[in-house]
């Protein structure tokens, strides 16, 4: 006998309720509204939420699932599968992740979560052109190798998973990195050499002129102005590596945290993969 299918009822939630009776209004004003503010609106904001409208609605279709030894049957609604939106579909890749991460990604050595900011007045060359945020990542990069290296004494590669935040606690727009990164680093003949400090100003020092650099570079700063900004008491950029994770299970909660808070681009493997 077949199995009652029990639906989890996403349609009772203040989130789909808002969504369900307010994103077309949303849509349709976004232009007038928002625009100006927030940048051109993004066709993937639209795909997302439509998605997850969809979530676990049978009339947009399900599996029949049967035992072929006790003929028990079992219907699975198909799921959205977006990352960062849809809570349901989200927890679940979190925890697969989390456990993927833990138990063949990281190395079992202390880590330490960095966090790495950059001033408000920088803020807008991200808002409006996205793509931005990737070599911003890639600076951040950069400027914890060339840290390490100094420290060291020697080449040295961390492992590290970055994680892209794009907003801050008061839901405004506010892009940030948080890395995962292990205590040290492979020199060129394979072995840990490990760094068990950050000095959090003077890695803030490298990743704010590596960022002001590529800004430069990109014809969005001028030399002058870089110069100028560099040349001030609080330049704006920040960088914060005080929680530290000694465990892999602890490193696998710091790295599931930066996974999945809301905005977060789908994090990278440096040099893990």
């Amino acid at each position: 006998m077949a199995g009652v299918y029990r639906p989890r009822h996403p349609e009772q939630t203040v989130l789909y309720r808002v969504l369900f009776h307010y994103f077309d209004r949303f849509l349709a004003e976004y232009e007038s509204l928002f625009e100006k503010e927030y940048g051109f609106f993004r066709p993937i904001v639209k795909e997302v939420v439509e998605r997850y409208l969809d979530c676990g609605n049978p009339r947009c279709g399900f599996a029949r699932i049967r035992c072929p030894d006790c003929h028990a049957e079992h219907l699975l609604m198909f799921s959205c599968r977006t990352r960062g939106f849809c809570p349901s579909c989200h927890a679940k890749r979190l925890e697969e992740w989390g456990e993927w991460m833990r138990e063949t990604l990281i190395l079992d050595v202390p880590h330490r979560q960095v966090v790495f900011t950059i001033p408000r007045m920088l803020r807008i060359f991200f808002r409006y052109n996205r793509r931005l945020l990737g070599e911003l990542c890639r600076s951040a990069l950069r400027s914890l190798i060339r840290y390490f290296e100094v420290m060291a004494g020697r080449e040295l590669m961390p492992g590290v998973i970055a994680a892209t935040q794009t907003f801050g606690t008061k839901i405004n727009f506010h892009p940030h990195l948080h890395f995962l990164v292990t205590e040290g680093g492979v020199d060129k003949a394979g072995l840990f050499r490990k760094i068990s400090r950050i000095d959090d100003s003077r890695l803030s020092e490298i990743f704010a002129r590596e960022v002001l650099g590529f800004l430069v570079r990109q014809e969005l700063l001028s030399s002058e102005w870089a110069q100028r900004l560099l040349s001030w008491r609080h330049t704006g950029f920040n960088v914060h590596s005080r929680v530290r994770a000694k465990t892999r299970h602890e490193a696998e909660r710091v790295g599931k945290y930066a996974d999945g808070l809301p905005g977060v681009h789908r994090p990278g493997h440096f040099p893990y993969s």
